[in-house]
């Protein structure tokens, strides 16, 4: 026998059996439906809960594949799943090193794939922004208790817009801070339904980014301690960006209002500062990534075992952390819950830190209150989403112990001054009612201009496009800020 035919065979990934795809098939359904641990708890039969349920299957896939990486069939799509978030990290890792990692995108619960922005470093340090992040949350903080409704509830909507805007400023500078539609194509890449799409929506995100990165114009250009003012201008700039705004924004919209409602249940641990345990539990309960689906662009080896071009990496991130919890939760940073990255992210390292500043800023004034859903401290359910939480915020006490008012307090809402009391109150209230009703009427005017198809004919008519929509959104913005002042006038 010729010495060459003897090779090393490589190995298989084992293939899970028809009942164990079904049964991930039906795990990863059961997790859009909420509700369906409720009968299970309520009847003590907590081995039938969504999180139970789910641990029996991994369990079983392991002793099939003997604890490697497992090749599923499911109604999703067909995964290649590691079984534990150490060969999940090592096997990302390896078809990076190899060149073969190609596209990320999300699995949400309702199996939509959500496009992410590459991995890119982050050439700057975290301590050169330390005192803009603190600076912007501090004063957004008050923005945002200062648009509380009744019963100092916090509305989604202007949680979101609030956030977002912190983003912008953080990253491109003050001159961004009223320039929504950056936020709205964002979303919209995300939610790109294919790749021809995805492109087109990240041109005209890059587009839409240039005045800011490039040629500020009319723009008052970049805050001098902005990410965009210290960052080398070269080929990397545009992914930088892209990366570091779309994880700020994750971090502010989705894992702060969970982390308020953690802290308003959850005891604070001897030692340990209560915004980085609310934080950095929201982070590892509730990943934003809980599940990510890496591409293999071209065949590699990993420990013997071979993946083929085409392949997709199923990394199950929560329900790994979840039957992993002696390693999963420890040995992961929370920022690791940003990116799907298998190396250290510096950009979500930033968004970690500016969740914690925006929570930080919040808890210096009010204190939180979950009215809905209703949670244990003992009992934290398997999933929280953002959009499902009722939150308020309540007052602290705004005066200390020496009877001097704490610093912030008074800023937040107007008390029972001169205006309050002057006789031209209810003038007032019917000026603001009327300009309220009047931006409003102007912004649905400007966004009827901008559907006219006169604007489809080339790059300028696109431009003109979004500055009439942009222009629009302010109006309306505006709108519900002085109808606010109206209702305040007229009590």
């Amino acid at each position: 026998m010729n010495a060459s035919d003897i090779t090393t065979a490589v190995r298989r990934p084992t293939t899970a059996w028809p009942l164990e795809n079904a049964l991930v098939s039906a795990a990863m359904a059961a997790q859009r439906i909420s509700w369906i641990d409720a009968p299970a708890r309520a009847l003590g039969l907590k081995p039938f809960t969504r999180q139970h349920l789910t641990r029996q299957v991994l369990a079983q896939l392991r002793r099939t594949a003997r604890g490697r990486p497992i090749l599923l069939r499911t109604a999703f799509g067909t995964f290649l799943a590691p079984l534990n978030a150490e060969d999940a990290r090592s096997l990302i890792g390896r078809a990076e090193e190899a060149g073969a990692r190609g596209a990320v995108t999300g699995l949400t619960s309702h199996g939509r794939r959500l496009r992410l922005s590459a991995h890119t470093p982050l050439p700057v340090t975290l301590a050169s922004l330390n005192t803009r992040v603190r600076a912007i949350a501090a004063e957004e903080a008050l923005e945002l208790l200062a648009s509380r409704g009744a019963d100092s509830v916090l509305d989604r909507a202007e949680w979101c817009a609030v956030t977002r805007r912190i983003a912008r400023r953080l990253v491109l500078g003050d001159g961004a801070c009223d320039d929504t539609l950056i936020g709205d194509i964002l979303e919209a890449t995300l939610q790109a339904a294919d790749a021809t799409e995805y492109t087109a929506r990240v041109a005209a995100l890059r587009r839409r980014l240039d005045p800011y990165l490039h040629d500020p114009g009319p723009n008052p250009g970049p805050t001098p301690d902005a990410l965009i003012a210290v960052l080398p201008d070269d080929g990397s700039r545009n992914g930088v960006i892209e990366h570091v705004l779309e994880t700020v924004t994750r971090a502010l919209t989705e894992t702060v209002p969970q982390a308020l409602a953690l802290a308003s249940v959850g005891p604070v641990a001897p030692g340990t500062d209560r915004v980085e345990q609310a934080v950095g539990s929201a982070l590892r309960r509730y990943p934003p990534l809980s599940t990510t689906v890496h591409e293999v662009r071209a065949p590699f080896q990993w420990r013997g075992m071979g993946v083929d071009s085409g392949t997709e990496i199923l990394y199950a991130t929560a329900w790994l952390r979840d039957v992993d919890q002696g390693r999963g939760h420890g040995d992961e940073a929370p920022s690791a819950s940003l990116c799907a990255a298998p190396a250290p992210c510096a950009a979500a390292e930033l968004a970690v830190l500016v969740a914690s500043e925006l929570t930080r800023a919040l808890l210096r004034h009010a204190e939180p209150v979950l009215l809905a859903p209703h949670i244990e401290r003992d009992a934290l359910p398997a999933d929280l989403p953002a959009d499902s939480l009722d939150l308020a915020l309540t007052d602290v006490d705004p005066y200390m112990t020496d009877g001097t008012l704490a610093p912030g307090a008074g800023v937040l809402t107007p008390g029972a001054g001169a205006l309050a009391a002057g006789s031209g109150c209810a003038r007032h209230a019917a000026l603001a009612a009327e300009s309220a009703r009047s931006l409003e009427e102007h912004a649905r005017q400007l966004a009827a201009c901008a559907q006219r198809p006169g604007w489809n004919h080339d790059a300028f008519g696109e431009q003109c496009r979004m500055t009439l929509l942009a222009h629009a959104e302010r109006c309306a913005r505006a709108a519900v800020d002085v109808s606010r002042a109206a209702r305040w006038l007229a009590r």
